[in-house]
């Protein structure tokens, strides 16, 4: 089998000897930790119109009585109750978006966009959406307001407050995430550069908490996982962030059928046998179709790789 070998760099070797404790410890440049902040809230702003939609479908839950007039036999369930807390929590959040675009509208001197006076205020605080506003409407609204966001990013990086913006926004949709969750994995940022294992441009950025450095790089294709210490320590960090792309992060499939296995890690039907019959790749046969595990397949294919790629460090590690 071969693979496209990309070039060699800090980011793309295996990783060092260094555990991660180690590496969390060593001083990151302050410019690369703005700059993958800057990352996360691009992405975060990006989600945010599709999950306040989500979750304001959730405010009248499926089974709820229609209150359309017509008459209808009595029904023997009662009737479900109003989420009041998606109506609260979707609120909030576009409240808060919408603080930030008139601070940042005072602060640049720029017009917010023209949708930023649709809202419901107390006042003279926003408060959130205008009553009767459907899942649409509030998509539509978000999205207004998540888009004059970046597209002024460049010049709220520069400004003093970047940082506590970039961390508000970031917790604002992974707070609703937590509380809301849905099915599926939604958008995925990804890098531009290839895994440096397989050589695929599908190296993932994952966020396991509101942390900005709990982080994680990870190849959608392979499964190899990069070194998130020595990606801030490159010099073209910033760049390299600043071009970070999202992408539809579909469900992992955890069975294959063996041609679909031999397709997906670009193997032969021969190489797949012996993953089978020397490795102990695990089968499952339904209705005639023999299928192997997805998992077990990248791990033993990611270990063969690594093997290959370093074949001294595989002769002292046995």
């Amino acid at each position: 089998m071969t693979s496209p070998e990309p070039n060699a760099t800090a980011f793309d070797r295996n990783r060092s000897s260094m555990t991660p404790h180690q590496h969390q410890e060593e001083t990151i440049d302050p410019v690369a930790l703005l700059s993958l902040a800057a990352a996360r809230a691009r992405h975060r702003l990006n989600e945010a119109p599709g999950l306040i939609a989500y979750i304001r479908t959730l405010v009248v839950p499926a089974g709820a009585q229609r209150s359309d007039g017509l008459p209808r036999p009595a029904s023997k369930e009662a009737p479900a109750p109003l989420r009041v807390d998606a109506v609260d929590e979707s609120d909030s959040a576009y409240a808060q978006l919408l603080n930030w675009v008139s601070y940042w509208s005072d602060e640049l001197r720029i017009a917010p966009p023209v949708t930023a006076t649709y809202a419901w205020a107390n006042g003279r605080e926003v408060q959130g959406f205008r009553a009767g506003v459907t899942p649409e409407g509030a998509a539509a609204l978000v999205l207004n307001v998540t888009m004059w966001l970046l597209t002024h990013q460049d010049k709220v990086e520069r400004h003093q407050q970047a940082g506590a913006y970039f961390d508000d926004v970031a917790t604002i949709v992974w707070e609703l995430r937590k509380k809301f969750p849905r099915d599926g994995r939604g958008l995925r940022p990804v890098l531009p550069r290839p895994c440096w294992l397989c050589g695929g441009e599908s190296m993932g950025v994952e966020w396991h908490s509101s942390e900005l450095r709990d982080f994680t790089l990870v190849c959608s294709y392979c499964g190899a996982e990069g070194d998130t210490a020595l990606l801030l320590k490159e010099a073209d960090v910033r760049l390299l962030l600043g071009d970070m792309r999202a992408e539809d992060a579909h469900e992992p499939t955890t069975w294959w059928t063996k041609k679909q296995g031999a397709r997906e890690m670009r193997i032969t039907p021969q190489t797949l046998n012996r993953y089978i019959q020397n490795d102990g790749l695990k089968t499952h046969t339904a209705d005639g179709e023999v299928y192997v595990n997805a998992d077990q397949l990248r791990e033993i294919w990611r270990n063969k790789r690594a093997r290959d790629r370093n074949p001294r460090a595989a002769r002292m590690a046995s």
